[in-house]
């Protein structure tokens, strides 16, 4: 009978290297568990690098270390040798300790730099700068309106994540459709919105913006300049009822009514981007329903399952909280107010609006058409003043280059055009989605619609000075600056005020 001898697993190379692969797949683990236990706030690409990317690791390396053992097996097998392979330890053997040494350089080398990528892995994936800047095409009107808005200082993870694993799974496949289109440059121009997976805004929003505290008044002022030659003002002050569950009277007010107390409100919307509403279902404290029909778009199939009944909540109205793209009149006001552009530049504004609001293939196209536009005007319809007030003009150059490069981003067929914010009702629908003439129920209850639901005037006029404007708290009656009689009564702003118009 013939005799097995016995010999060690650990002769062949690919044994060294699965298991210094599986070792140093388990440190990391275990590192990078301490970790995910103890730190103070869940984080998503932590959990990534966690329990995926570690035990990718340790499921590589026992895997080549079974095929090492597989080939150790067949070649025995090949040469007819009756072998019985083991997990001895065989000094005696120079193949074994080749591999030995193999084995434990290696360990130590992948040990230090699997440990040091994965933590850094994670850092990397969890910054701002990897979301906005790894595709910097396709994300860049993201990341520079990011930059510019209210949140700059919170993660984007922090919002489009989230805590927990259930949209963790969610994003990352579909990061995996992100990644494919971006690499077959198959993807949309401009991206679509509004994002389809964003989970429920009480899971993030209110994780620092606490609903209770939504209630009072805030005072706002808003100064207009016209398109005329001098680029007259009009200001309006306003007492903008923020409302919400008002602690002194118990009452549900003003406009965060919507989002405090036991009313719900579902609604359907018959395009993707949410603009047209057909269909509202209120569900008071009280247990009743109401339903209210817009007559003029076509009523929802309720049987077709693509039909979305959405719980409304903050993202319908503040569906641009950290990528707010200004639109060109926004910006101009803002400036001419701010003496950043001098409104003594004759149709400054009316200019202004024309070169920023053109169509341009490419940035570079657009910021020499701006650069020489402004030049040129001045110097073909006011040549005085473009001798004299020179400076000036170059100030208002920079600023309208400024605007763009912040709010247009042509090579991603992005600027405020297709970045409707729903806030207000003056150049986008916004509140009027709802809140029009047109929706009510079947015995013919409207939806309220009365200005002073949410604000009322109590200073406007032409001039920039409060102090010269007609005021009263009680409240004033709208007064359009341009001579339109009542017509503001029946139409909605939007019915002139659009995004191409620059308003």
């Amino acid at each position: 009978m013939q005799q097995r001898r016995r010999r060690t697993l650990y002769r062949h190379p690919l044994a060294a290297v699965g298991g210094a692969l599986f070792a140093a797949g388990v440190f990391l683990f275990l590192i990078l568990l301490v970790i995910d236990l103890t730190a103070p706030t869940d984080n998503p690409y932590r959990s990534l690098v966690t329990f995926v990317i570690a035990p990718f690791i340790i499921t590589v390396g026992f895997l080549l270390f079974l095929l090492a053992v597989w080939l150790q097996v067949r070649a025995a097998r090949r040469r007819g040798e009756s072998v019985r392979f083991n997990l001895s330890i065989d000094p005696g053997d120079p193949y074994y300790m080749r591999n030995l040494w193999l084995f434990l350089g290696l360990s130590a080398v992948l040990i230090f730099l699997v440990a040091y990528s994965g933590t850094k892995a994670y850092e990397a994936t969890d910054s701002v700068a990897f979301c906005g800047e790894t595709c910097h095409t396709v994300m860049e009107p993201q990341n520079v309106t990011y930059h510019n808005s209210a949140h700059a200082r919170v993660a984007c993870v922090e919002c489009h994540i989230g805590p927990g694993a259930s949209f963790y799974v969610k994003s990352k496949v579909d990061g995996i459709r992100q990644l494919w289109a971006t690499t077959l440059n198959t993807f949309s121009r401009p991206i679509e919105t509004p994002v389809e997976n964003l989970r429920p805004a009480q899971e993030t929003c209110e994780e620092c913006h606490w609903p209770r505290q939504f209630y009072g008044e805030k005072m706002v002022t808003h100064t207009y300049y016209r398109t005329d030659e001098d680029n007259s003002p009009w200001t309006i002050k306003l007492l903008v009822k923020i409302g919400g569950g008002n602690p002194r009277t118990g009452r549900l007010e003003g406009i965060h009514w919507h989002m405090i107390g036991s009313n719900t409100i579902y609604y359907v919307a018959s395009d993707r981007k949410r603009r047209e509403v057909s269909w509202v279902q209120l569900i008071t404290a009280d247990g009743d329903t109401v339903v209210y029909r817009n007559p003029d778009l076509e009523p929802p199939d309720f049987e077709d399952p693509e039909t979305e009944i959405r719980l409304f909540d903050c993202m319908d109205c503040h569906n641009r909280p950290s990528h707010s793209f200004l639109a060109p009149a926004t910006a101009l006001n803002l400036a001419l107010s701010t003496r950043q552009i001098s409104p003594e530049l004759k149709y400054i504004r009316q200019v202004g609006l024309e070169l920023l609001n053109d169509e341009y293939s490419d940035r570079e196209e657009a910021n020499a058409a701006i650069s020489e536009g402004l030049v040129d005007y001045y110097k073909e319809n006011y040549p005085e003043l473009a001798a004299n007030d020179s400076h000036e003009i170059e100030k208002a150059t920079d600023i309208l280059l400024k605007v763009y490069n912040q709010n247009f981003f042509p090579e991603m067929k992005t600027d405020y055009r297709v970045r409707e914010n729903n806030l207000s009702h003056f150049v986008n629908d916004g509140c009027f989605r709802c809140h029009n003439w047109s929706m009510e129920t079947d015995d013919g209850k409207g939806v309220s619609n009365d200005c002073s639901t949410c604000h009322l005037i109590v200073a406007q006029g032409p001039s920039e000075t409060v102090s010269e404007l007609q005021y009263d708290l009680s409240g004033l009656t709208f007064q359009h600056p341009e001579d339109i009689d009542e017509a503001w009564r029946e139409f909605k702003c939007t019915d002139c005020h659009t995004p191409e118009s620059g308003y």
